[in-house]
């Protein structure tokens, strides 16, 4: 992970909410798909569950690898905009199958991880042949998000006794750790497939305790969007509430091929992360939804959803049968007068670069001051003087990262990495 120690930007704000439903309102992006397998022994296969962290200049991205070998795996990747994606080491995974003989010996998927005070833990779906039932949630931890250490040897969660609700297997964790408690939503498989969500609460985010009043999410009516199951939640906690983004799947689309083709995305929000109430107006989000091309094919599968504040915007990425997709849901909770207070900002095009970055600004007249050019030991290497539209030369850069500090009325901190012509 690489920190940036010569600035640090504190902004606050005083926001007055309004009531609003801007995160129900998705557009797939025109770039879609943002990510897609590699033509290696690791993920030539398929890839798939993406769960990502917002490091604030950059975005984190664990997934899901299935390997030539029917193995599946986690590797990992990064982006500074969320849709051009760089992976890590030529797309080796980070975390490997375990030797023969242990429970997470033969397959890992479904991960999602998150930092905290201690560092990185990461949960994933483990299992030690090609069938699923009993496969349960492990947990690893890392100091830097790259190199784990699986915790024990046996899974953190595992499925119900013989009757329950998850019997036969459990996957598709979404965890968060608001300050004080520590939460991991999860799809659990009945005796007869049936899928839902349930949730289990810790302490340590190590030892886990479910939820007595489980399934929170519930398949709906036999005829509906959502009759034959509720799967792979995806849960962030903002201003006090949490928020929840889940795929149904109906008994019509299964029973025309026997296939679940056309997945839609459901919502519902949580006072206190156990008792959900789903949104009226579901779903949000489908398989078919402008604009749809084979590539949105079995998507939008396994979502994961981030709040970017600087950008009072929802990113949702997602899997399909190609790769992955990315949508995103303006935050039109904000009142005009919030708006205007909104901090001078500015971005960078494209990103990573080669030869030209572009500078634009937020809309702003006279846009005024000068922005610093650092590299990744902190070291001042250029500085320019603001304009409405700038641009510089980096074709001369050694490739690499580099942060463009702007002082003017407020001081903004941009990321971008510099790429061999």
């Amino acid at each position: 992970m690489y920190r940036f120690e010569g600035y640090i930007l504190i902004i606050l704000f005083v926001l007055i909410v309004q009531k609003g439903e801007a995160q129900t309102q998705w557009s797939k992006s025109p770039q879609n798909l943002i990510l897609t397998k590699a033509n290696n022994f690791y993920e030539g296969t398929a890839i798939g569950s993406p769960s990502i962290i917002d490091e604030g200049d950059t975005l984190k991205m664990v997934y899901a690898a299935g390997g030539l070998d029917s193995k599946g795996r986690i590797s990992y990747a990064y982006s500074i905009d969320g849709v051009t994606w760089i992976k890590y080491n030529r797309a080796t995974p980070v975390l490997d199958v375990s030797p023969a003989g242990n429970w997470d010996s033969h397959f890992l998927d479904t991960p999602e991880w998150i930092k905290d005070a201690l560092g990185y833990k990461l949960y994933y779906f483990g299992d030690a042949d090609n069938d699923p039932i009993g496969s349960a949630i492990g947990l690893a931890t890392s100091n830097d998000g790259i190199h784990w250490q699986r915790y024990g040897t046996q899974p953190v969660l595992k499925p119900g006794n013989p009757g329950d609700w998850d019997e036969l297997y459990i996957e598709s964790p979404s965890v968060l750790f608001d300050g004080q408690m520590y939460y991991l939503w999860y799809s659990g498989v009945d005796s007869t497939y049936r899928v839902r969500i349930g949730v289990a609460i810790s302490k340590d985010g190590v030892t886990w305790t479910k939820f007595t009043s489980n399934p929170v999410i519930d398949v709906g009516t036999i005829n509906s969007w959502e009759g034959f199951s509720v799967a792979t939640p995806t849960v962030i906690k903002r201003r006090g509430i949490f928020e929840m983004w889940y795929c149904g799947a109906s008994y019509y689309d299964l029973i025309d091929n026997n296939a679940i083709d056309t997945i839609r995305i459901g919502y519902a929000t949580s006072s206190d992360g156990l008792h959900w109430t789903k949104y009226a107006y579901n779903p949000v989000m489908s398989t078919y939804d402008d604009p749809y091309t084979v590539f949105e094919s079995r998507g939008p599968w396994a979502p994961d959803v981030i709040y970017r504040p600087l950008e009072n915007k929802y990113y949702m990425w997602y899997e399909t049968a190609y790769g992955f997709g990315l949508a995103t849901a303006p935050d039109d909770l904000l009142t005009i007068k919030e708006k205007q207070w909104a901090p001078f900002r500015f971005t960078l095009s494209p990103n990573p670069v080669t030869d030209i970055l572009r500078i634009r600004f937020s809309a702003v007249e006279n846009p005024q001051g000068k922005i610093q050019l650092f590299n990744i030991l902190g070291k001042q290497i250029g500085e320019y003087a603001i304009s409405q539209t700038m641009q510089i030369d980096t074709s001369i850069l050694p490739p690499g990262i580099y942060f463009l500090v702007l002082k003017g009325r407020s001081t903004q901190i941009q990321k971008f990495i510099k790429l061999q012509p």
